[in-house]
């Protein structure tokens, strides 16, 4: 596999190049694939060229947010790798935006024939990149900057502080029904739905019987009262999943999103 294909857009190893391939492949069209033909414009050849649409560089796959990093206007030109995607992994169909056949908009033929050029072994990092969720990442990302800012800080003079001090909120209590929990865990059982985590295989005895209970439409997003089903509207997990799910303040990571990063990472070990 040759891996320097582009101008910018450098790929470490293989994993890197099938991850950016799974990502381009999104319906979402985060990022263009376009060519240009610029011999009807003077020049000698077509270039080929990808552009960076409605998402922030830095909630990209590695790769591509080093190449789009250099970029003045969203734009990169990269015409031996989208040749590459073009022969290689059936981004064939063109749409010609303003009938003047200068800019061709590339895209998939179908998902099924690209994975068709996916060797078995890197199925897993095309899996990542397809379902790569950049909001996730990028609040992932903002939070680990955070992190080593705070690592950098730790060689300064560690002081002491007090802990303990009672302090009054006032916030909004959601009521839960117990009724509702006990039906979820009567109908989906105690091992995790997410992860596949068992406490009582883990624990024994103390672990008989625990789950957590996670409704699929926080209730801090309903106005009113509701009824909910406890078969399609609540889910049994583990307390890390739990957790992962409840990650970030103003974004619920939904279930699908997380049992996908489960199983992309499971596969890494």
């Amino acid at each position: 596999m040759n891996l320097d294909l582009g101008n910018v857009l450098k790929f470490d190893n293989e994993r890197e190049y099938f991850e950016v391939l799974g990502f381009l492949s999104k319906d979402e069209e985060y990022i263009r694939v376009y060519t240009e033909n610029n011999d009807k414009a003077g020049a000698w050849a077509p270039q080929g060229r990808m552009q960076l649409r409605n998402v922030d560089v830095s909630s990209l796959p590695k790769a591509l947010m080093k190449a789009f990093s250099t970029s003045t206007d969203g734009r990169i030109s990269e015409t031996k790798y989208v040749r590459n995607l073009q022969e290689k992994h059936c981004f064939s169909k063109e749409v010609d935006p303003t009938g003047s056949n200068f800019t061709k908009w590339l895209y998939k033929e179908s998902l099924e024939k690209v994975l068709e050029t996916v060797p078995r072994e890197y199925e897993s990092d095309f899996y990542r990149g397809y379902h790569w969720n950049c909001e996730v990442v990028k609040r992932l990302r903002s939070i680990s900057s955070y992190d080593i800012n705070l690592t950098e800080e730790s060689n300064q003079e560690v002081k002491s502080h007090t802990e303990g001090r009672k302090t009054v909120y006032y916030t909004t209590k959601y009521e839960r029904s117990a009724k509702n929990r006990e039906d979820a865990i009567r109908i989906h059982g105690t091992k995790c739905m997410i992860c596949g985590f068992d406490f009582e295989k883990q624990y024994g005895e103390l672990g008989k019987g625990y789950i957590e209970v996670h409704h699929i439409r926080p209730l801090s997003e309903v106005d009113e009262e509701i009824v909910v089903n406890p078969e399609t509207d609540l889910i049994c997990v583990c307390s890390n999943c739990h957790r992962m799910l409840h990650r970030f303040r103003n974004y619920i990571i939904s279930v699908e999103e997380l049992r996908q990063i489960v199983k992309v990472n499971n596969k890494k070990v």
